[in-house]
Parts: structure tokens; sequence; C-alpha cells
């Protein structure tokens, strides 16, 4: 028979429950500023005239829930310079380049950290458990949840490269037109950040980001530099070195960027045949163990029957 939950309980239900939904608004507010509302829908609500009724809650929120996660980060912060450059370069490999992302990475580690054990509290753990044990189990809850953002950050970070490795053939191939129709390599990577806007979502950001530091003073060298850093794809550094050494040694631009381009081109072709390859591999073992027993079922079933019927007569 179930009884009650005693008091004890009851209470450490009200603080789990309510220590996720604060989790809950502190990311939202998080993703909010991060990532940035989209400029269509800020423009249109400005052209209402509604934009800021229906977000005044929103600007609270984010400050409450940066102020929490900044004082939260504190005891996760590294020690050695190193270290923070480290993860500084893993959350903008992420796409997270804000000054603030690394003390809201790590307030994000200690929450998890805090909030994992407690939700363990309403999962009744066994009588047999003993206290050590249990604190075993705790500790080790904790220790997931302080890994847990590391794996989401290297995830997200995987998949960026990915997304820009597809999308690079195709910036490269408007590069190369834009070139060869005249324009100087400024003015074409403006361009072509400008055109790829929707397609190409990531390099049309980096690309931005190039052409401002360009008009910034920046040298070409290390604007093209940063954006090989910022991206962390083998194939956008060897264009950027290629870049480089076509400006120092005065060689055509365009003729490089379109050798370029076939190469790229080539790669991910080759890279799409070995993935067509590993295929039927792949679906060997769920063949295998999936396909193949149902379709001997109804190919061998009504013999199996058939014989059975005739010798149990």
């Amino acid at each position: 028979m179930h009884t009650l939950l005693n008091p004890v309980d009851s209470l450490a239900l009200v603080v789990v429950w309510a220590a996720m939904a604060a989790v809950l608004l502190l990311a939202a507010g998080i993703i909010s500023y991060l990532r940035g509302r989209d400029p269509v829908t800020r423009r249109l609500g400005e052209l209402s005239g509604g934009g800021e009724h229906t977000t005044s809650l929103l600007p609270w929120l984010r400050q409450v829930g940066m102020a929490f996660l900044e004082r939260l980060s504190a005891p996760a912060r590294p020690r050695k310079p190193w270290e923070s450059s480290k993860l500084r370069r893993e959350l903008m490999l992420a796409g997270f380049s804000s000054p603030v992302a690394l003390n809201l990475f790590l307030g994000i580690k200690v929450c998890c950290a805090a909030l994992l054990p407690l939700a363990l509290l309403a999962v009744p753990l066994p009588q047999r458990l003993g206290g050590a044990l249990s604190v075993f189990v705790y500790s080790m809850a904790a220790g997931v949840g302080f890994l847990l953002p590391s794996l989401v950050l290297e995830t997200l970070g995987r998949r960026r490269r990915e997304r820009i490795s597809r999308e690079l053939p195709e910036v490269l191939d408007l590069l190369v037109i834009a070139v060869e129709a005249g324009l100087g390599l400024d003015a074409a990577v403006q361009r072509v950040a400008r055109e790829v806007t929707m397609t190409c979502p990531i390099l049309a950001s980096e690309l931005k980001m190039v052409s401002l530091e360009l008009k910034a003073g920046v040298p070409r060298e290390r604007a093209f530099k940063n954006l090989a850093d910022r991206c962390g794809v083998d194939d956008v550094s060897s264009l950027v070195a290629m870049l480089n050494q076509a400006d120092r040694f005065g060689v055509s631009v365009g003729r490089s960027l379109r050798v370029h381009s076939d190469t790229v081109r080539t790669k991910w072709r080759q890279r799409m045949e070995e993935r067509a390859a590993k295929v039927p591999l792949k679906l060997l073992f769920p063949v295998l163990f999936m396909i193949f027993p149902a379709v001997l079922v109804v190919m061998a079933g009504p013999a199996i029957i058939q014989v059975s019927e005739t010798m149990f007569k």
C-alpha cells in the first residue's frame, strides 16, 4: 500500500520542482541573450509598436539569470590563464563568442552539479543502500551534472564544424565568381557575406566579422587568421593560408580561389562517397537482427505449421 509522504520528503519535492523551474527560467534568459532575437521579429515589433510591452519581462529575466550565474561561476573559474583561454576557444568554436559566455557556461556547470543531486532526492533510493553508498551516488550525480554541459558544448562545436564544412563549397564558388567579376578581395568577402545570409548563416556571420575587422583597420592576414581560429575547420585554415600566400607573393587571387574551390569540392565528394560506402555495413546489423527474423517467420511459418500438424496427427 502507498503511504503518504512525510514532511521532509514533501519539502524535498518542493525544493526540486522550484529548482527545476528556476533552471528553466534561467535557460530561457541565457538562450535569448546568447542567440539574440530574430531581426525580422524585432523590426516587426518596433513597427507595430508592441515590442516593448510584449518583451518587458525578458530583459529582467536575462539580467537576473546572468547575475545569478556569474556568482555561481566563481568556484569553477579557472585559476590558470591557459585553462581559461582553452575554454574560451571551445565556446568560440561552438558559436558563443560573447564576452560573458565563459562566466555563464561555468555558472551553468555549477548549477547542474547542484541540481542533479537534488533531483535524485525525488527518487527514493533502495533501503539496502547504506549511508556511504548514498553519498557516493549523490557525488556521482554531481560529477555527471558538472560534466554534462561540457559534453553538450562539445556536441554543439562538432555540429557547427560540420555545418561549416557543408557551407564552404558554396561560399567558395561565390567568392570565385565575385573576384573574377572584378571585385577586390575585401569587397568580394563583404558581397558574399550579404548574399549567403539565408543559405549559409554560419559562414555569412563569420565573413561579416572579417569585413568588420578589415574596416576597423585590422591587417588582412590577421583578420583571415581570426576567421580560421573561429571556425576550427581544416579546409578553412587551408583557405586562409592560401589567401595569405597569394596576397604576400602577388599571385592571382581568382585563380588560386578556383583551384582551392575545386580541391574542396573533390574532398567533399570523396567524403560523401566514403559515407555512402559505409551504409551497407551499417545496415547489416539492423537487417540481420530486426528485418531478417520477421521475413524468416513469414516465409517459414506456414511450412512449420503444416509439418507440425502432420507430425502430431
